[in-house]
């Protein structure tokens, strides 16, 4: 027993030299490989240089500050975007497109066309608008009444027209003027003499003097009007034969045309 215990001791003493030789090793091991590790960090160090880097980055810079430049002016922009409110915005719109009046078209029995818009309807009588003043109009002289489409000429005259008596005729000069929102075509203004009963004594028509417009048919018109425009017009009625001047009793007149694409 006192043998192997002897031999215990001595085993025991020989591991307690042998640990700190071990670990020293095993150090050593450590810092060879960290020095390995550090060579290979140094390799990408920032201080290798490329050749050409500064213009690169120059370069790269300016892109840079242009995109921030361009992302300031549309940050700008939608801000103001964002400060118009819904009022604002219908008041501008109602500024800038003109919404028509609702114009009604009316046709009296004797031929005669009145534009206006009505104010007042009864069983008797109708109040209308129109650009020469305010008309009461009886229901019982109204033909056709209908509503007024802007969308097509619209030529009516212009003022007041010249009524040149002779003994044998009547000569109206005057102006007429095209305020729809279409080209006219083959204008004409027509004038009519009635004796006190209402009865056509004499009628004629003539064409205006307007723009020259050619259609697709080959077909030449002299007497167009856009939208806008005026032109003269100068119509002469002959009185028929064994017909005095003092018979008449008052004048119609009526503008006519026609449409075409």
């Amino acid at each position: 027993m006192t043998v192997q215990r002897h031999k215990s001791t001595i085993l025991i003493f020989i591991l307690i030299i042998m640990l700190p030789i071990v670990g020293l090793a095993q150090k050593k091991n450590k810092t060879s490989g960290t020095s390995e590790g550090s060579d290979k960090r140094e390799f990408f160090q920032p201080s290798v240089e490329v050749r050409g880097s500064d213009s690169l980055v120059k370069e790269l810079r300016n892109e840079v500050r242009q995109i921030q430049s361009d992302m300031d002016r549309m940050r700008l922009q939608l801000r103001e975007y964002d400060d118009l409110s819904a009022p604002r915005i219908r008041k501008e719109i109602k500024r800038l497109v003109n919404f028509p009046e609702k114009i009604s078209e009316i046709t009296l029995k004797n031929g005669t066309v009145v534009q206006g818009k009505i104010l007042s309807e009864d069983l008797d009588k109708i109040i209308v608008q129109t650009n020469i003043g305010t008309l009461s109009i009886v229901q019982e002289n109204i033909k056709e009444l209908k509503p007024f489409d802007r969308l097509h000429g619209d030529v009516v005259l212009k003022g007041e027209f010249e009524d040149q008596r002779h003994a044998d005729s009547r000569v109206f000069i005057g102006q007429v003027t095209n305020k729809g929102m279409r080209r006219a075509d083959f204008v004409r203004v027509r004038f009519r003499l009635h004796d006190k009963r209402t009865t056509i004594i004499a009628q004629d028509s003539s064409y205006i003097s307007g723009e020259p417009y050619s259609f697709y048919s080959g077909v030449i018109s002299e007497s167009s009007l856009s939208a806008g425009e005026s032109s003269l017009f100068r119509v002469e009625v002959k009185l028929p034969p064994g017909v005095e001047a003092k018979t008449i009793s008052y004048v119609t007149y009526k503008v006519l045309f026609d449409e075409f694409n």
